[in-house]
């Protein structure tokens, strides 16, 4: 398995799907040494993150199990939100407003809208708004902007109203690519090696730019400082400068 570590504060909270209360763990990241530990579950490959829901700082991990929320400062878990198994959990929840999390797999199975509540005790429940099988995000992280969610749908661009899960429309066939959101424009690493940049706009799909920035499959998340753009695959790194807009 593969993920990114998470920095809070002074602690690093890598999720290593280990038994016995070391699904996920968080060590001293000056020392190594040992802070909490927490869940049963096995290892996906998503990335914790740290999230506020319900007023509440609590860090989220897809793993083997499911979606699972824990307290930064003592692992204690907070909620859980059951995933059919059976294939790899990648893409990463995300949260869109009013306490809610959209949790997305490929594989057949698509994307769950959950709503998180805390009762007057204290006590966290996640429960399902909405679910459909018309985003089913295999690999990339899905983008929520102004309502509505763009991600690749088995390989291939979909628009949803975030409130509903009602498909806007799909088109674009970039493969299991990644993106990630600049400004008011979608940056897509196609699975070609393609760069395209997109509209985010849920009347249409309207591509704005494309140029060959790698050869062969790729599956990696690109990176942008600034106006330069880093990509990679299994044989290739490179940099580009693009062009940014004069404000």
């Amino acid at each position: 398995m593969s993920s990114s570590p998470l920095i809070v504060d002074d602690r690093v909270v890598v999720s290593v799907g280990g038994k016995n209360n070391r699904s996920l763990v968080a060590y001293r990241a000056d020392t190594g040494d040992s802070v909490w530990g927490a869940g049963t579950d096995g290892a996906g490959y998503s990335s914790p993150c740290l999230v506020t829901l319900v007023g509440t700082d609590q860090i989220l991990i897809f793993n083997a199990g499911g979606v699972s929320a824990h307290d930064p400062a003592t692992g204690t878990n907070l909620w859980q939100y059951h995933w059919p198994g059976g294939h790899p959990h990648v893409s990463m929840p995300i949260v869109v407003p009013n306490d809610r999390v959209l949790v997305s797999s490929g594989y057949g199975v698509g994307s769950d809208l959950v709503q998180v509540q805390k009762d007057s005790g204290g006590v966290f429940r996640a429960t399902r708004i909405w679910k459909s099988t018309r985003l089913k995000a295999k690999f990339t992280n899905l983008i929520c902007r102004n309502g509505f969610l763009y991600g690749l749908d088995d390989g291939v661009m979909a628009c949803l109203d975030a409130s509903s899960g009602e498909q806007k429309w799909k088109n674009g066939r970039y493969g299991h690519g990644q993106e990630i959101l600049v400004r008011d424009v979608l940056l897509v690493s196609a699975e070609s090696g393609e760069v395209v940049l997109l509209d985010p706009n849920p009347q249409e799909a309207r591509e704005l730019a494309r140029f060959s920035a790698l050869p062969g499959k790729t599956w990696n998340p690109p990176a942008l400082a600034g106006e330069y753009l880093v990509v990679r695959n299994d044989k290739t790194a490179a940099c580009y400068r693009l062009p940014v807009a004069q404000h």
